[in-house]
């Protein structure tokens, strides 16, 4: 790192308090102007207040009140870590000048706001979070969360983006750079996610789910107040870069460089008599669906719907006996129906698999994709509908809602197998 001359003394000792007192915010601003522009920027992990004064910052505290979210073998929940964080982020952001919007301070959840007869608790929730985020006019959007697998191997904190606004990858790779920096190796990387919180409000917004509760090791160190404390300074240090950042690109700074945003893709078909199945990654190396090769059985059916009900179906009964992938959808007769109409398919689910699933936004993400992954790769399907006995803008587990027809995300494929 080059180093480069301090500031001048008279700036680093005035306080902010004393300074604006003195001459006033405009000069302030000014004065660390022109000090950056004779002496240059100083690099540390704690980037000058100049970036974040003034910025509103919106923090959600996933869960709440009846919704525990994942809940540990110890039983510890994901709602008192996440609104614990999120105090801690209220202190740390407040203290450099900006003002932060919780979507809640207590043990609540919004189940009862809007008209009971519309939607599912969990969405009413879900609405009155973003409802709230985007009335603040907020700059951007923190939501907290813990994750959860049924498998104990996977571990990491990791980082979840929209893909409507452009600033929201780089976000997520400033926080999620902290996060391995401050808390231990990790090679987990940012995501795109089509969350609820993410793509319904108007800023840029991530989902960082800050471990896997369903990890022992991990279970232990957020339950520990310590470890918690890193993890918010590790949160609010990625920010407050990110903002730096978005100085650099309005003209203050040389900019460092730009990151693209993932897209969905398309899928190539599989040989005739061979079917592609998605399952999860068999270690902790990345968050990913890895796909499985099968025959079809003698005596299937070729039209289109027979072919992908034993699909599903095969999907739903989980890895191959010798197989070292994991399940993202929990073994089990979780296919009620489903139905083709072109390049549009529409596959509903038993009622039961949204307990089966229920856990970490990255437990739920795999097993959705797994599904319409599944479906896009083996068919000349373009869109997927998701419904859970029969009724539409239902969820899994709570972050992604089936408001909308899914696409295939070929991002979130790693190695085949």
């Amino acid at each position: 790192m080059k180093r480069v001359r301090k500031p001048p003394v008279f700036l680093v000792f005035l306080s902010w308090r004393s300074l604006g007192k003195t001459l006033g915010v405009s000069a302030v601003f000014l004065l660390l102007g022109m000090g950056f522009a004779r002496y240059g920027a100083v690099w540390t992990t704690a980037p000058p207040s100049y970036a974040v004064a003034g910025k509103t910052v919106v923090i959600d505290a996933g869960h709440g009140g009846r919704d525990p979210g994942a809940v540990g073998r110890s039983g510890l929940t994901e709602k008192e870590i996440t609104l614990d964080l999120a105090l801690r982020l209220r202190r740390m952001f407040s203290r450099v000048g900006a003002r932060v919007v919780l979507t809640r301070e207590t043990d609540v959840d919004y189940g009862d706001q809007g008209d009971p007869a519309s939607g599912t608790r969990k969405s009413r929730d879900i609405a009155y979070r973003v409802q709230k985020a985007n009335e603040s006019k907020a700059d951007l959007l923190l939501s907290i969360h813990v994750n959860s697998f049924p498998q104990a191997v996977w571990s990491g904190a990791q980082c979840f983006y929209d893909t409507v606004h452009s600033d929201s990858k780089q976000l997520a790779v400033c926080i999620q750079d902290e996060l391995a920096a401050r808390l231990g190796p990790n090679r987990r990387r940012p995501l795109a996610a089509d969350y609820k919180i993410l793509t319904a409000t108007v800023m840029p917004s991530v989902t960082v789910e800050v471990g896997f509760i369903s990890n022992p090791r991990e279970e232990k160190l957020l339950a520990e107040e310590k470890y918690r404390e890193r993890l918010a300074e590790a949160i609010f240090a990625g920010t407050v870069n990110f903002l730096v950042q978005k100085q650099k690109r309005a003209g203050f700074l040389p900019v460092d460089r730009e990151l693209p945003v993932s897209a969905p893709g398309k899928f190539t078909a599989p040989p005739e008599g061979i079917f592609h199945l998605y399952f999860g990654a068999p270690d902790n190396k990345d968050m990913a669906l890895w796909v499985e090769e099968r025959e079809f059985p003698p005596g299937t059916g070729t039209t289109p719907l027979s072919r992908a009900r034993l699909i599903l179906e095969e999907l739903f009964s989980g890895p191959g006996e010798r197989s070292v992938l994991l399940p993202p959808v929990p073994p089990g007769a979780w296919l009620r129906e489903i139905r083709l109409d072109g390049t549009a398919a529409i596959v509903d689910l038993d009622e039961s698999l949204v307990t089966a699933v229920n856990g970490g936004g990255a437990a739920e993400l795999l097993a959705v994709y797994a599904i319409v992954n599944t479906l896009a790769a083996n068919l000349p399907v373009e869109e997927i509908t998701l419904l859970v006995a029969g009724e539409e803008e239902r969820t899994l587990g709570g972050h992604l809602f089936f408001d909308q027809p899914l696409v295939p995300r070929a991002d979130l494929v790693g190695k085949s197998r």
